[in-house]
C-alpha cells in the first residue's frame, strides 16, 4: 500500500473535530474532558478514577481534577468497592445523565456534520473502520492491552 500518512490525517481530524465538540460541551455547561468522563461513566458504571483516567485518554492526576467539580455539582458519586474497601468506585448520577442528554444535540450534529457526504451505507464502513483501527492500535501497544 502506498504511504498514506493517516497518523498525520488523523491528527488533522482530531484539531478540527476540537473547536465543535468544545462549543457543544460548553453550551452545556461542561468542558469536553467532564463530558469524556461522564460518557465513559455511562457506558461502563463502577469503574475506578484510575480506570476512567486510561478510558478518557488523561493522566489520573488530570482525571482528579475534572472528577471534583463533576463530584461537587453531583454529576457523579463514588463508592467504596465492596470487594476491596480501599477502591472507590465511580458511577454517573441523574444529574450526570441529564449533563450528558443537554450536550448530546451539539455533539448528534457534529456527527451529522462529519457523515454528511457519506451514505449510511459508508457512514456505517467509516465507523467499523474507526473500530478496527481502534482495536488494532490497543493490541499492538503493550501500555493499552490491560
Amino acid at each position: 500500500m502506498e504511504h498514506t500518512n493517516f497518523t498525520y490525517v488523523v491528527k488533522q481530524v482530531e484539531l478540527a473535530l476540537r473547536p465543535y465538540i468544545d462549543a457543544a460541551c460548553a453550551a452545556a455547561g461542561m468542558t469536553t474532558a467532564q463530558y469524556t468522563a461522564l460518557t465513559v461513566l455511562e457506558r461502563r458504571p463502577g469503574i475506578t478514577s484510575s480506570e476512567l483516567a486510561r478510558r478518557s485518554f488523561v493522566r489520573a492526576q488530570t482525571m482528579a481534577q475534572t472528577m471534583d467539580p463533576m463530584l461537587e455539582a453531583g454529576l457523579v458519586r463514588r463508592e467504596r468497592d465492596p470487594e476491596h474497601a480501599r477502591r472507590l468506585l465511580l458511577y454517573l448520577t441523574d444529574k450526570g445523565a441529564a449533563a450528558i442528554a443537554k450536550a448530546r444535540p451539539g455533539v448528534d450534529e457534529l456527527e451529522h456534520l462529519i457523515l454528511k457526504e457519506f451514505t449510511d451505507e459508508e457512514g456505517a464502513a467509516f465507523a467499523e473502520y474507526l473500530r478496527r483501527v481502534r482495536h488494532s492500535l490497543r493490541e499492538g501497544h503493550p501500555a493499552t492491552t490491560r
